[in-house]
């Protein structure tokens, strides 16, 4: 009965910390994609798109690397 009830208090502590990671990285990915959508319409080039893209990328698969982590 003890070793359920570690489990269970493990498995809500990582959906926290999972949900923590989900929506901090949503909050800056969101921030990225509205100073990619200014820098593109200010400079008319792509690359301001493309390079803040790249970078949330990364950041989403950090972020998914993170959670995978936390069921070990």
């Amino acid at each position: 009965a003890s070793l359920y009830l570690l489990q269970k208090k493990k498995s809500k502590e990582a959906h926290m910390e999972a949900s923590y990671i989900f929506t901090s990285n949503d909050v800056i990915a969101n921030i990225g994609v509205i100073i990619a959508g200014l820098m593109v319409y200010f400079t008319q080039s792509a690359y301001p798109d493309l390079i803040i893209g790249t970078v949330v990328f990364l950041l989403v698969a950090r972020g998914a690397f993170r959670i995978l982590q936390l069921s070990k």
